[in-house]
Formats: structure tokens, sequence, C-alpha cells
């Protein structure tokens, strides 16, 4: 795992990985507790290192690993017991080609999500010399010939609970729309809006999250934020760039 300022859930995180021999935790520049309380795991092998995209980053942490085999997880999420049996009962020996995958739970202010803004797939165990992570920041399991890994769901879930408080799922919407992560954008701000709209309806009605009371409420209105602020702020700095040529 890779990690960075992550005292709020990584005893939890490590806690459900207590069964595995070997845990690689990569910081990269944490300002609290976290390699302290990584430290205190017995079976965690700690690294320090520079963050260079999630993607590069995992697969740098990925090839400090004893073994083969790897089991990506954020310091946010953690396994159930029927997603640990299922690793466990798994022949990784009889194909290396297979990469695996988890059914995950989000949640949302300290509790899990009932609709399907709670609930996504994630190809999490995989192969080291037949898979690896591509991508800066949405980052995608790739097989050997560069193509989207296939991936067999196991049972059981992975939870998720990335948000301190509201204030931070509303500042990483922010980050992830910073237009040097994505270049520039022609799609007209008046536009954007409508794109950020669509996302509301989306999330609110479509995908359920009215059924989620204010935690749907607030989460379909940060993706709609997240949406128009990446669309806006591209064709900003795109705007600017243009007038600066004439």
């Amino acid at each position: 795992m890779i990690v960075r300022d992550a005292e709020r859930t990584l005893a939890r995180c490590l806690g459900s990985l207590t069964d595995f021999d070997e845990v690689i935790v990569y910081e990269n520049g944490s300002s609290d507790r976290t390699a302290e309380i990584a430290a205190t795991f017995p079976n965690v092998r700690l690294f320090h290192g520079d963050f260079q995209g999630f993607g590069p980053t995992r697969n740098q942490a990925a090839a400090m690993a004893s073994n083969d085999w790897i089991l990506a997880i954020d310091a946010d999420e953690w396994l159930d017991t029927n997603a640990l049996d299922a690793v466990t009962r798994l022949n990784l020996e009889a194909n290396h080609e297979v990469a695996y995958g988890f059914r995950r739970h989000n949640w949302l202010a300290g509790k899990a999500l009932r609709s399907r803004l709670g609930r996504e797939q994630v190809k999490r165990l995989y192969h080291r010399h037949h898979c690896l992570f591509d991508g800066d920041v949405h980052e995608r399991l790739l097989d050997k010939n560069g193509q989207r890994a296939r991936a067999r769901v196991l049972a059981g879930r992975m939870e998720h609970d990335p948000y301190r408080d509201i204030g931070q799922l509303f500042d990483k919407r922010l980050r992830y729309a910073d237009p040097r992560l994505r270049g520039p954008s022609r799609l007209h701000p008046g536009l954007a809006l409508l794109r950020g709209g669509w996302r509301f309806f989306r999330c609110y009605v479509l995908h359920y999250g009215l059924i989620d009371g204010w935690r749907g409420l607030v989460l379909s209105t940060a993706e709609a934020y997240g949406s128009f602020l990446k669309y806006a702020w591209a064709y900003s700095e795109d705007d600017e760039r243009r007038s600066t040529r004439r």
C-alpha cells in the first residue's frame, strides 16, 4: 500500500491484514503518525519515498515485495472476513495471468452507503509479472499486453472509508479537477454546467443516491461540483493561453 497522512484509518486497514506474512507500506511524506502506526505491526515492512503518481508509485511499492502475487490496498480500505477467506482459498499457482477483484462498499460520515454510489468493483490482486498499474490519477490495472486486466470477482467485501469529513470530500474533487492532470478543454463553462447537472441527476436519481438521505445528497453534489470544475477550470487555463498568443 502507498500511504500519506493516513493515521485515521491505517490501524484498521493493517489490522485486517495480520494473517499476511508481509505487508509493504510505502510512505510518501506524511506529517502525522502514519509511519509510527505502521511500525507497530510485526508483518509490516516500511519504506519511505516520493510520490510519482498513483500508478507508478503502486508499481514501485510492488517491486519491493518478496512475493510476486500482490494485493494492492489503500490505507482507507479493509477486507471483511469473507474476502480474507476467499483470498486464502485461492490456488494462486494455477494461473499467473488471472487477476482478482473485490466488491467495494463506500462509506461516508461513518456509515456505509446503500445506493449504487456505495458499490463498485476494484481489481486489486494480481501477479506483478503479468499486470501493472497505469495512470497518475485514476490508475488502471493493465495486463502485459497493455489491455485492461480481466478479473474474477471474489466473495466478500472490501470496505472503503475515504473521507475524514465533508470538507475533505469537496477538497478531493477540487484536487482532481486540476487541469495540470488532464490538459486543456474547449468545453465552454456553460456546457460544463450542463455536465455537472447531468452528473448530479445520474448520481442522485439514476444511481439512487436519494436513498442514502443527506449523505447521498452531499455526495451527488460533490460529484456535480467536481465535474463542472474539471471542465470550467481547464477551459479557463486554455483560454488564458490563447489570449497570451494573440
